[in-house]
């Protein structure tokens, strides 16, 4: 036995092997070294100022398109991720979108976040989701800060509300509002909620139904705001009785609605509802008051979710371009960070009616 006795691997100290260790073989939590601008330089063959202007999309680069090309491809193939702080410090933004929502357990958010986070992803940017429930809702200046102390370019605010304490907008600050209208014009992405209700009302109307209910959230939401209006127009013109009911955008604030209509004179024959959370306490009520759906009482969401196709009572809904509203808010946002004219956006489709079971005509008048 020799004076030297044998380490192992964790008592080795660097570079040293063992006799069971192959030559050349990389040691355990050896990492690959990331690839850097040089290294790409060097595979293409140019100087490493101009792989810098490619990778970091310099308007003023003057690059032939083969050279472009060869870039972009060595860039992918070596595994090129770009230091995030050190462009952010040349170009002196954050890469970050800070997206403000209500509710986040409504599942229709989820939705248009999908939209806007893969449009974020595709055109650079990262984003902050916060919450901030209906009933707490901040004004929009109150989320400057984010963008004062550089933790994102730009704000994304869905729950702006129609009163003064909201008026002011965020001067001075790159900010769109999403499916809400905002106090200051130009910076309003929002989906067509007269068409949705245009929808609704043709459908219940078709179907013969002359007394709707329109069961939506506080009136100070634009949203609710925009389909009550277009709910009151619509019916009028078509000499339909409407009934409204504002509630919290809740499970227990569509119950107690449906359940106070019900016990408050002749109920109406059909009911839309502004929120998914809300159709569920509509039916709850619906149910606990023996009201069939749809032979007594048909319904309709305003939030489409596959979920309703699995309750024991399928309801009708309108599908409404949320993904399509969340990638439409990004670009409006990059937009303005990079300076560019304001102008509100309308996203209009795809939008359509899912027909399910919870919907008839009305029942025989006695």
């Amino acid at each position: 036995m020799t004076g030297l006795e044998e380490r192992g691997p964790e008592e080795r100290g660097p570079g040293e092997r063992g006799p069971g260790d192959q030559a050349g073989a990389a040691s355990p939590g050896a990492r690959r070294r990331a690839s850097r601008l040089v290294d790409i330089a060097e595979a293409v063959g140019v100087h490493v100022s101009t792989v810098s202007r490619v990778l970091n999309g310099d308007p003023a680069q003057s690059v032939r398109p083969e050279v472009y090309d060869r870039i972009l491809s060595t860039a992918r193939q070596q595994g090129y991720r770009p230091n995030a702080l050190a462009r952010a410090l040349k170009r002196r933004r954050t890469g970050a979108l800070a997206f403000v929502v209500p509710l986040l357990r409504n599942p229709i958010w989820v939705r248009l976040q999908g939209g806007a986070l893969q449009r974020a992803s595709e055109r650079g940017y990262v984003v902050m989701m916060m919450e901030e429930p209906g009933d707490d809702a901040k004004p929009p200046d109150a989320y400057r800060y984010l963008v004062d102390e550089s933790r994102a370019d730009g704000l994304l605010l869905a729950t702006a509300l129609r009163h003064p304490g909201h008026a002011g907008g965020v001067p001075g600050v790159p900010h769109v509002y999403v499916n809400r209208r905002g106090p200051d014009r130009g910076n309003d992405v929002v989906m067509d909620e007269s068409g949705a209700v245009r929808l609704f009302v043709d459908y219940v109307a078709g179907l013969g139904h002359r007394h709707v209910a329109f069961i939506d959230g506080r009136p100070e939401v634009d949203t609710v705001h925009r389909r009550v209006s277009a709910a009151r127009r619509l019916c009028a013109a078509r000499g339909i009785e409407l009934t409204v009911r504002h509630t919290v955008p809740t499970e227990g604030g569509g119950w107690q609605a449906m359940s106070r209509m019900l016990h408050g004179g002749p109920p109406p024959t059909a009911c839309g509802v502004g929120s998914l959370n809300q159709v569920f306490g509509v039916m709850a009520a619906l149910r606990d008051s023996g009201v069939g759906v749809p032979g007594q009482m048909s319904v309709v969401s305003f939030d489409e979710d596959e979920c309703l196709a699995f309750l024991e009572v399928p309801v009708t809904s309108i599908a409404m371009p949320l993904a399509e509203l969340g990638s439409a808010a990004v670009d409006a946002l990059i937009a303005r960070i990079e300076r560019k004219p304001a102008s509100n956006v309308m996203v209009r489709a795809p939008m359509s009616l899912r027909p399910r079971q919870s919907v008839s005509s009305p029942p025989p008048t006695g």
